[in-house]
């Protein structure tokens, strides 16, 4: 297994949120949950090939979609440079890159912070995240995931898009008309941005089901540690008292 399920549950490492073409005016978004928002608050972008699509490139059974397809922030880009990995670009071909993400019907899974330093755009049949989570009876219930889809079969005109771009299974077809299983929904808006009769919308989760997303990549890493079982409040405690001792002590000499 890629990762243990259930502490993917309690602490995602990634989250998605919606292509925005998903969304319409009266949504109230959040910085965090828009990718031009987070995109416009970058000064370092690196564009870097997907790791998942370029590994089962090496393998012989890479898909069609876009290689050169995943953006890096801040230090991560400063780091991936150093290396020679991607290349850095601006905020106006970042921006490219996540509408053609759209194109392709590849979900946008930004780093599980309000702080990130990726925005992934993955596919089904490659990313080893989603993948896993197409396993699992009930995806809803391990992303954390502002919005939701929801569907007006009465416009719905069966032309089946939906159907060939959801990346959960979440929609299929009975009596020519689509059926949404909201258990299966991860709110990536792949079906919305594409619905020529507009039978598809996006909607905001009610608070009660809206997950508390971490300020930092460390503050996720960390909540994984505990929900792992890992990492203690008083192990924390110890190695913050032991790292103040051990700088006073290099002080001193």
């Amino acid at each position: 297994h890629l990762f243990d399920m259930e502490s993917w549950k309690a602490s995602p490492q990634l989250r998605t949120i919606p292509v925005s073409k998903s969304l319409d005016a009266s949504h109230a978004v959040m910085p965090h949950e828009e990718a031009e928002k987070l995109i416009a608050q970058q000064s370092k972008i690196l564009v870097a090939p997907c790791i998942c699509r370029k590994e089962h490139q090496i393998k012989g059974d890479a898909c069609d979609k876009p290689l050169e397809a995943c953006l890096v922030f801040g230090g991560g880009a400063y780091l991936y440079e150093k290396r020679g990995v991607g290349r850095v670009i601006d905020q106006a071909e970042a921006l490219d890159i996540i509408k053609k993400a759209d194109e392709a019907g590849l979900v946008l899974q930004p780093s599980n912070s309000k702080k990130i330093i990726n925005i992934c755009t993955c596919c089904g049949c490659c990313c080893g995240v989603l993948k896993a989570m197409q396993r699992h009876p009930h995806p809803a219930e391990l992303v954390t995931s502002p919005f939701i889809a929801q569907l007006d079969q009465d416009e719905c005109i069966g032309c089946e898009e939906c159907v060939e771009r959801c990346q959960m299974d979440a929609l299929s077809m009975a009596d020519d008309v689509a059926v949404l299983d909201l258990g299966r929904c991860i709110g990536c808006g792949l079906c919305v941005s594409t619905c020529p009769s507009e039978a598809l919308t996006m909607t905001r989760k009610p608070d009660e089901e809206q997950r508390e997303v971490p300020g930092t990549v460390q503050e996720a890493a960390l909540n994984l540690a505990r929900a792992r079982g890992k990492m203690s409040d008083e192990w924390l405690t110890e190695m913050m008292v032991k790292s103040k001792a051990d700088r006073l002590a290099a002080l001193e000499e």
